[in-house]
């Protein structure tokens, strides 16, 4: 059984603040506690809730007294020492929860604290918490918009996956990663700014974010992981820096709206599937030092044009231009053909042309696959 279903899943009350003494805001808004050994709720009634025994996902305080207060018209648990630590699941699936106001005693939100709160509208993080567990605000699917302080430095794993209501979010410049699958399902999520302290943007990190327009990546960054903007159909601009010196498997697929791109001067290879099925993508620029093209890198890409190989490339992946419906002209500058697999250039424009050095026809017209285009293929003077 998920641990503890704290507080609020038997009762259906929500944790927030109350007006005056060891509280600064009223009840309906975020505040901060002072007495960092109490925790005010409202459950819209003067009934006294049922509470579990079992309170060790507070850090070890525990229960001195749940005591309802007129004047304050709240709820008062006092525990015997402060709180530090808001425990993994200690108020999972408190699905009645609306607001919170961690005390700021706390130092760590630990994993699934607050997963699939879907109530949840606001939370305030204090200044104290530098570590936020993986899957902590999983599911809350009313969350609109979070601040982290300066003081967090982990943020983990699908901390806010699936927030399908978050519009905003302000990551700090102390944080090191964005986590894999950190803002997954976030489909409302139109702004986000990556700050110069982030070296590697995880795994699905942003996968399905379909209201992303644009992202710029910071120069610190070396690595984006696989699948980290697929589906991301409102995703028109990305820059990407030549610190970048990894680029994972389908990182852009289905970027729909995504017009230009210019891969880094640091990467070698493109990746399967990065682009597959970006339609809206015309212009594409890649590097001399690139070596690999991976499989359907471009796969669907149906407004593509025209498309320049380096001579730096020696190996090209299946199907890469397969259905790139538009593609009429495609430069490869290498003077022995790269290696390839089957289907490269199936379904591309009628009279679609491929461009050879002018002493590597005779090369390209016998090898490999290549020759399955041989009357498509042309001397070019590069």
């Amino acid at each position: 059984m998920k641990k503890l279903l704290l507080l609020l899943t038997l009762v259906g009350m929500f944790v927030t603040a109350c007006e005056e003494a060891g509280v600064d805001g009223g009840v309906n808004g975020p505040a901060v506690s002072y007495d960092h050994n109490k925790i005010w709720y409202t459950n819209g009634s003067t009934s006294k809730p049922t509470l579990p025994s079992d309170l060790s996902a507070f850090g070890g305080a525990s229960l001195v007294s749940n005591e309802y207060d007129t004047k304050k018209e709240c709820w008062v648990i006092t525990f015997d020492r402060n709180v530090t630590t808001i425990g993994d699941e200690a108020f999972y699936d408190c699905s009645s929860l609306t607001n919170l106001t961690i005390p700021n005693s706390v130092t760590t939100i630990g994993a699934g604290a607050f997963e699939d709160c879907t109530s949840l509208t606001s939370i305030t993080i204090p200044d104290s918490v530098t570590t936020i567990g993986d899957d902590a605000f999983e599911d809350c699917a009313s969350l609109t918009s979070v601040t982290i302080p300066d003081s967090v430095t982990m943020i983990g794993a699908a901390a806010f996956m699936e927030c399908t209501s978050l519009t905003s979010i302000t990551i700090p410049d102390s944080i090191a990663e964005i986590a894999d699958h950190l803002f997954y399902g976030c489909s409302s999520l139109i702004d986000i700014t990556i700050p110069n302290s982030v070296l590697t943007i995880g795994d699905d990190a942003f996968f399905g974010c379909s209201s992303l327009t644009s992202v710029t990546i910071p120069d610190s960054v070396t690595m984006i992981g696989a699948c980290a903007f697929e589906n991301c159909i409102s995703l028109a601009s990305i820059t990407i820096p030549d610190s970048v010196t990894m680029i994972g498997d389908y990182a852009f697929q289905n970027c729909t709206s995504l017009t230009s791109v210019t891969i880094p001067n640091g990467e070698t290879m493109i990746g399967n599937d990065l682009f597959n099925g970006c339609t809206g993508l015309t212009s594409v620029t890649i590097p001399d030092s690139i070596t690999v093209i991976g499989w359907r890198a471009f796969e669907n890409c149906s407004s593509l044009t025209s498309i320049i190989i380096p001579d730096s490339v020696t190996e090209i992946g299946g199907e890469v231009f397969e259905n790139c419906t538009s593609l009429t002209e495609v430069y490869c500058k290498a003077t022995t053909p790269p290696s390839c697999e089957y289907s490269m250039f199936e379904n591309n424009a009628s009279g679609r042309k491929i461009y050879v050095p002018m002493e590597s026809v005779k090369a390209y017209k016998s090898a490999s696959v290549w020759s399955e285009y041989a009357d498509a293929i042309v001397g070019y003077d590069f």
